[in-house]
C-alpha cells in the first residue's frame, strides 16, 4: 500500500491513521463566525487559493473567539500559516468547524477566493506548561545542514527529521500537508513504537540505522502541482499516548487538534516547522 496524503512519502509505505469521530462542542468552547479570503496568484491552482481561505477563515476564527492576533499572511499562501494555526501562537485551538461556503469568482480582472465558517474554539491555558517544550525542530536533506530555516527541496529529495524535548517525553511526528492533511510519521510500524526519551536526547527520524535497512523518507509535489508547502508538527507527551488512534478516515489538523485539546495541557507541548517542496 502506498498511500499518501501528505507531502512526505516514506519508501516503505505510510499508512493513514484515522481520527477520532466528531463529537459534541466542548462545554468551554467559543462558537464564532469568520471569514477568510485570497486572491489567486499567478503560481497557484484554485485548490490551493482554495485552501488558503479556507486556513484564513480559521485564523479568523482563532483571532475572533480569544482576541489574540495570529501572525501569517492573509493575501499569500505559506507554511507559516499551516504554522500560526498548531503552534501557540494563538490561545486556543479549532475543535469542531462547519463550512458555510468554501468558493472561488472574479471581479475586475481579479480571481479570488473566500471561505466563511462556523467554528467552536477551546482556549489553552498554556501557563501550566511551566518550561515544558520541544526544543529542536529541524526539517534537512539527508546530506545538507540541519541548521537551516524554512528549507525549500526539490521533488524526491530524501531528508531527515530530528527532534529533541527538554523534558522526558513521548514523541508523536506528524507531516501537514497545505490543505490541513495530516499523516503520522513516528510512531509507526515502520518507525517505532512510543518510546520514553530521555530530556535532551535527539531523535532522528529515520536514524542511520532504519536508512541503512532501506526506510528512507522523500518529499513530493502533489498531482499537477508545481510548487507545494507543508510542515512538520511536532508533539512532545509526558504520558503514552498513540495520537489518532481509531476513528475517522484521513485526518485532519482539525482532528489532531480536538484530541490534544481534550488533554490537560500541562501533559504535551508541540512545535512546527515549515517547509517548501518545488519540481
Amino acid at each position: 500500500m502506498n498511500k499518501r496524503i501528505s507531502v512526505i512519502v516514506f519508501v516503505f509505505a505510510l499508512v493513514a491513521l484515522p481520527a477520532f469521530p466528531a463529537a459534541a462542542k466542548p462545554d468551554d468552547a467559543v462558537v464564532v463566525e469568520a471569514e477568510g479570503q485570497v486572491t489567486l496568484g499567478d503560481d497557484s491552482t484554485i485548490g490551493q487559493a482554495k485552501a488558503a481561505a479556507l486556513n484564513n477563515a480559521r485564523r479568523a476564527a482563532l483571532e475572533k473567539a480569544t482576541g489574540v492576533e495570529v501572525r501569517g499572511s492573509s493575501v499569500v499562501y505559506n507554511y507559516q500559516l499551516i504554522n500560526d494555526l498548531v503552534v501557540t501562537a494563538s490561545k486556543g485551538f479549532i475543535v469542531r468547524e462547519r463550512i458555510i461556503e468554501n468558493k472561488c469568482k472574479s471581479q475586475e480582472e481579479h480571481f479570488y477566493c473566500t471561505a466563511r465558517i462556523e467554528a467552536a474554539v477551546k482556549p489553552l491555558h498554556v501557563e501550566r506548561r511551566g518550561d515544558f517544550a520541544v526544543t529542536k525542530a529541524v526539517v534537512h536533506r539527508v546530506d545538507s545542514d540541519a541548521s537551516k530555516h524554512a528549507p525549500v527541496f526539490q521533488n524526491k529529495d530524501e531528508i531527515q527529521i530530528r527532534v529533541m524535548a527538554n523534558q522526558d517525553s513521548y514523541l508523536s511526528i506528524f507531516s501537514v500537508d497545505q490543505y490541513g492533511n495530516v499523516a503520522r510519521l513516528y510512531p509507526n510500524e515502520f518507525a517505532g513504537y512510543e518510546v520514553l526519551l530521555p530530556a535532551g536526547k535527539e531523535l532522528s527520524l529515520p536514524d542511520a540505522l532504519q536508512r541503512q535497512s532501506g526506510l528512507k523518507l522523500r518529499v513530493s509535489t502533489p498531482k499537477g502541482v508545481k510548487k507545494s508547502v507543508e510542515s512538520v508538527l511536532v508533539v512532545a507527551l509526558k504520558e503514552k499516548k498513540h495520537l489518532l488512534a481509531g476513528g475517522v478516515e484521513n485526518p485532519t489538523i482539525m482532528d489532531l487538534m480536538q484530541e490534544l485539546s481534550n488533554m490537560d495541557p500541562s501533559l504535551w507541548v508541540e512545535k512546527a516547522v515549515g517547509y517548501e517542496v518545488r519540481e
